[in-house]
């Protein structure tokens, strides 16, 4: 009976699919060009078939490729095919070059191997693993093969560890890890792993901030590119070659649209600001991908890239926050949508219309009152607001030229400023003097006790120069702790009064005429009381304080190194 099988099966012609697989890993970190050269698809077909010559019970049924794959999992677009035409009974034997080109987990290679083949009646052979399910007996099919799968399933956990590991240091140094690069940038055809601006399309990035921050909403952006034809992002990246596939395109030609417009205006990169491993895999096994904490992520500066700055970008974020709607047939945001509130009832103020003999009239008015009737109206006209608001920015203008000002003169006037680090002068003669009254406070004892001061005398010279000495202490602790704020003290200043002064940028030529990128940057709130009394909250007043507070310290120090240097101190 085992005879009559045995022929049976040598003359059992099978219909066999080849399958071949690469993953990118499997030359990138290892270093090892012959490894690499070996796992090539081309090798692996060559030895394959080198291995099929004159083996006329095989014919090749189909030839299955999965160049770019990683061995990790088995949903691979040619392997599933290669399944399904198993399943419809198209192929009985599978043929790999060896048990990692298979897959390299462990425990689905065994599933395969060991239930669904041989369940199907399908043949397996690796062909370097000298392994033929046909001739293979129990030990090698119950020990041998799943310690091979075992060993791949190892081998691909640590290759993961290795190439993150990999990544991270280059990261690290400085290097850009990315597959692609953000529209409006390319990688450096000299060194891949640094990044530098597109020429071409940089400048379109640059009328895309220049466009919003003079009050366009992202839809109006987005169709103004395309009546100029200007190309969206995917198709730009074809059209020079690069072989991009977005998650974001769903058909074969894309237009821009304002998402597409919305992820250009708010990708750090173009602050100069590179952000990298955002995100990691679970593990090697599973594909999605999870947020890493920010302490944990890549960011350095390449201020070459910045195609605007910083406070400019920031005011950006500031529109795309509030930018959240706008009328049809209106170009950009109302300029003070979503900025407006009623301090009373706390709800946003609306605004409405009206025409009159042809003279047409804008005011606000509280939601709650117009829908309900339950608030005041705290009517307003718009042109009354802005000259209110106009009036604010210009009171707050004055206060940051008078801060800058007052900081110049108190630098000036300060001796010893170098580095800026607060040598004060009038210190080591408060240590000499503190020296001096600790000594006699030391001897006072002393001197009573051999009779040279009367109890009485000892109590008052006690007193009095325990009190200048404690006196004394306090100011030298002021003075100490203040040289070693001044230093952060000027940077801190120099930072927030420079990054105001953008405010120049952001305000019209046109005497009068306020801009929504104004009020965006520089408004938190705009409160509106009955009696047209209006109340603004601005973003940053707690940076002012603080800029205010350094400016009195250095305006007193001034003011004592003036008098220090006349001889009054």
């Amino acid at each position: 009976m085992k005879e009559t099988n045995k022929k049976e099966n040598e003359k059992k012609v099978y219909e066999a699919a080849v399958y071949l697989r690469l993953s990118k890993e499997d030359g990138d970190v290892c270093g090892d060009s012959r490894k690499e050269e070996s796992n090539s698809i081309t090798n692996q077909k060559r030895l394959i078939h080198d291995f099929l010559k004159d083996r006329e019970d095989i014919h090749v049924f189909k030839e299955y490729v999965d160049d770019g794959y990683s061995g990790s999992d088995f949903l691979r677009p040619s392997f599933q095919k290669m399944i399904k035409d198993m399943e419809a009974g198209k192929v009985n034997l599978i043929i790999v070059k060896d048990l990692s080109r298979f897959g390299r987990e462990y425990i689905e290679a065994g599933r395969y191997l060991q239930k669904i083949f041989p369940a199907a009646g399908v043949r397996f052979i690796a062909v370097t693993d000298h392994y033929d399910s046909l001739t293979a007996d129990r030990t090698e099919k119950n020990i041998v093969i799943p310690v091979k799968n075992f060993v791949n399933d190892a081998y691909s956990a640590d290759l993961s560890v290795k190439i993150r590991s990999h990544l991270e240091s280059k990261r690290e140094n400085g290097e850009y890890t990315g597959a692609y690069v953000s529209y409006g940038f390319m990688k450096d055809y000299n060194d891949h792993n640094k990044l530098v601006a597109d020429p071409v399309a940089g400048e379109n990035v640059k009328l895309i901030f220049q466009w919003k921050l003079a009050g366009m909403s992202n839809s109006k952006i987005a169709e103004k590119l395309n009546a100029l034809g200007v190309l969206a992002p995917a198709d730009y990246k074809r059209s020079l070659g690069i072989r991009y596939q977005s998650g974001f395109q769903k058909n074969l030609y894309s237009r821009w649209s304002p998402a597409a417009v919305g992820r250009i205006l708010s990708n750090p990169l173009c602050k100069g600001l590179v952000m990298q491993g955002k995100k990691e895999r679970i593990n090697h096994k599973i594909k999605k991908m999870v947020a890493k904490p920010e302490t944990e992520q890549s960011r350095y500066r390449q201020e070459n890239l910045a195609f605007i700055r910083e406070k400019q970008f920031d005011a950006v974020q500031e529109l795309l926050k509030k930018d959240t709607r706008t009328n049809p047939g209106q170009e950009g945001v109302y300029l003070f949508g979503g900025m407006l509130f009623c301090p009373d009832c706390g709800r946003q103020m609306i605004r409405r219309k009206t025409v009159y003999k042809g003279k047409q009239t804008i005011f606000y008015i509280c939601k709650t009152y117009n829908v309900e009737k339950n608030c005041t109206r705290h009517s307003i006209k718009e042109q009354e607001l802005i000259s209110l608001v106009m009036a604010a920015v210009r009171a707050q203008m004055q206060l940051v030229a008078d801060a800058e000002e007052t900081l110049k003169a108190a630098k000036e006037a300060m001796e010893g400023m170098k580095e800026g680090v607060l040598t004060d002068k009038r210190l080591p003669e408060l240590e000499k003097e503190l020296a001096e009254n600790t000594a006699m406070l030391s001897g006072l004892y002393t001197d009573w006790m051999e009779g040279i001061l009367s109890e009485e005398e000892y109590e008052e010279m006690k007193i009095f120069y325990s009190g200048r000495c404690k006196e004394l202490e306090g100011q030298i602790r002021k003075r100490r702790e203040r040289a070693g704020k001044a230093g952060e003290a000027v940077r801190k200043a120099k930072q927030w009064l420079g990054s105001l002064k953008d405010i120049n940028c952001l305000l019209s030529g046109t005497e009068g005429e306020i801009r929504r990128s104004l009020v965006c940057f520089l408004f938190d709130k705009i409160w509106v009381y009955e009696g047209k009394r209006v109340e603004v909250s601005f973003l940053y007043q707690d940076r002012m304080a603080e800029v205010y507070s350094l400016c009195g310290m250095f305006k007193e120090t001034a003011q004592e190194q003036s008098l220090y240097k006349k001889g009054a101190v």
